[in-house]
């Protein structure tokens, strides 16, 4: 007798009913809608406008214009005259009390006096923004790289909250770790606001940052681990288009806002009412499981079966049981121990290194966005709806074309259209902004694929952990995001050659995955070593535009009639006789 798997005891008592749907409105709605403020609200809070030396004693009677004219210097700016940002002219106001035309003063003035640096602090254009952090805090000119440095504090401590939360969730459970991450970006988000030395500034940042992996991450693993297989890329799909809108909100709220301290507040406010889930969100039965937490195991599914109207399955006690017996042979160390099997350990490196250059690319592109002509806002909007038809189609993709090809055809796009972005930076604004567009959109099919996979890869006994790992040293890399898009002041093609390197690295690595579509999840790391091994490279398991659905029967079958390689079929089992 074969042992009994957890996928089928999850059918028995219902993988697509009612309680997988309470789940998914009560928590993977929500919070799939609000987390893209947790990664990119402080790409507007330290948003930095257009700024130049503050020189006081401006007679009323002189325009802001004309001032500007008479005390800053121009210099040249990707080919355009434009006022210095950092320095002015070495006047004073007994110069100017002495000129009897200002008009013709201001025409001599670059020849007569000498430039240096602002000596009184500097005056910020408000046409988007009454403050920022950046603004607030006088973080430019020599002092410029603080702002991209705070963004980096932020992808730092998503590293240490990956490899804190994520371990510990694999250990002391997906829902408690969930809420304490939750209440650590409440907390600390609202702190960050409120503090004003340099150091304070970078330690809320900091605290606030280690929530978001957990709380993106863990509440998917929850519902992933408790649908059908069908139910997967759809749960991953959808949750990708909830970004996209909550994204979308995010420059709009922005714009209105106009102070980065209420920004602040509209972004972090709402994530107190997710206290509530240490109540409402069930703990994951296959971590239960896992951990032989067997009375809670039994309960939890028949309180599935319950709410999804299914009979309790007869000697549900004894099934888990075996379950138990047969997958939990090892004790949990970790993600340490993803290194033990060899093929558990190359797939590691790879999902890892997939995982690092969809984050890499993807940041990358969006840090970027303040770096491209027009409204920063209106920008933002653009590359972020891009995401809608993404997710639209990276969901048809993954669920007809396979994980695999779909995840490196998209990293392969993405990477050629970061490089034809360089010779589009001095064409038509719509010309460079749609090469943009179709970059953005590429990258976010890869990462919703790159999602699905670690679910389905990693075995449940390290799914948390295997996906926090990937997640950690993602982030560690991804601390340099900002510092690509600050590349562009060297020479504004250089963030596109990266993000080209950083592309092609993922396509290699993505085709050296197996397929994983309508696979059942591995339970353990002995599972996970022999799951789907013997994949050839060049090979294709999606589903083909001409597959015609026929209903067969056993003897058909024995005698070849029907070739199961290439057919959708339904096979009923009835002894030799057809239906």
């Amino acid at each position: 007798m074969n042992a009994p798997v957890f996928e089928k005891l999850l059918e028995e008592v219902g993988d697509s009913g009612r309680h997988q749907h309470l789940l998914f409105w009560l928590f993977v709605v929500p919070i799939n809608f609000l987390i893209p403020w947790v990664a990119l609200t402080p790409i507007f809070m330290s948003s930095t406008p257009a700024h130049w030396c503050h020189v006081p004693g401006r007679p009323q009677a002189v325009s802001l214009d004309q001032w500007k004219a008479l005390t800053i210097p121009k210099e040249s700016k990707d080919g355009v005259e434009v006022y210095s940002e950092c320095q002015q002219y070495n006047i004073t106001l007994s110069d100017l009390d002495l000129a009897s035309d200002l008009a013709s003063f201001a025409a001599k003035v670059n020849a007569t006096y000498d430039r240096i640096a602002c000596q009184h602090g500097w005056e910020y254009d408000q046409t988007d923004y009454d403050t920022t952090l950046s603004t607030e805090q006088d973080w430019v000119c020599g002092r410029d790289t603080l702002s991209a440095n705070w963004q980096s504090v932020g992808v730092a401590g998503n590293v240490v909250g990956t490899f804190i939360f994520n371990s510990l969730s694999d250990i002391l459970g997906r829902r408690p770790v969930f809420v304490v991450a939750m209440m650590m970006y409440a907390v600390f988000g609202l702190l960050r606001m409120y503090v004003t030395s340099y150091e304070w500034i970078m330690v809320t940042m900091f605290l606030a940052s280690t929530s978001f992996p957990p709380i993106l991450e863990l509440p998917l693993i929850i519902v992933m681990e408790q649908v059908s297989p069908g139910w997967r890329a759809r749960i991953t799909s959808t949750s990708f288009i909830l970004w996209t809108f909550g994204m979308c909100l995010l420059p709009l709220i922005a714009w209105l806002s106009r102070d980065w301290v209420t920004l602040g507040l509209i972004t972090t406010v709402p994530f107190f009412v997710f206290v509530l889930a240490w109540w409402l969100l069930p703990e994951s039965p296959r971590w239960l499981l896992s951990r032989n937490r067997l009375e809670e195991t039994v309960n939890l599914l028949r309180t599935i079966a319950q709410r999804n109207g299914r009979p309790v399955p007869e000697k549900l006690e004894e099934t888990v049981q075996v379950l138990a017996n047969t997958h939990n042979t090892e004790k949990n160390y970790g993600f340490i121990q993803l290194f033990k099997y060899p093929k558990v350990r190359l797939r590691t490196v790879l999902l890892t290194v997939g995982y690092t250059c969809n984050n890499l690319f993807y940041y990358g592109l969006a840090y970027n966005t303040t770096n491209m002509s027009g409204n920063e806002f209106i920008n933002f909007f653009l590359l972020s709806i891009t995401e809608l038809p993404s997710n639209i189609l990276a969901w048809w993709a993954a669920n007809y074309i396979g994980r695999r090809w779909t995840e490196a055809g998209c990293f392969l796009f993405a990477s050629v259209f970061a490089v034809i972005a360089i010779f589009t930076l001095n064409s038509a604004l719509w010309l460079n902004i749609t090469i943009h567009i179709l970059s953005k959109l590429f990258i976010t099919m890869s990462f919703l694929v790159v999602y699905i996979q670690c679910a389905e890869i990693y075995p449940t006994t390290h799914r948390a952990a295997g996906t926090g790992l990937s997640s950690l040293i993602s982030s560690s890399f991804g601390t340099t995001a900002p510092f690509i898009a600050f590349l562009s002041d060297r020479g504004p093609w250089i963030p596109y050659v990266i993000l080209f390197a950083i592309g092609i690295l993922g396509f290699l690595c993505s085709t050296l995955l197996p397929e994983t579509l309508d696979a059942d999840l591995p339970q353990s790391l002995m599972d996970a070593n022999t799951f789907l091994t013997s994949e050839k490279y060049f090979s294709y398991k999606g589903k083909r535009p001409c597959t015609k659905k026929v209903v067969v029967n056993e003897t058909s079958r024995l005698r070849g009639e029907v070739n199961l390689a290439h057919s959708e079929i339904n096979i009923s089992n009835t002894n030799g006789k057809d239906d």
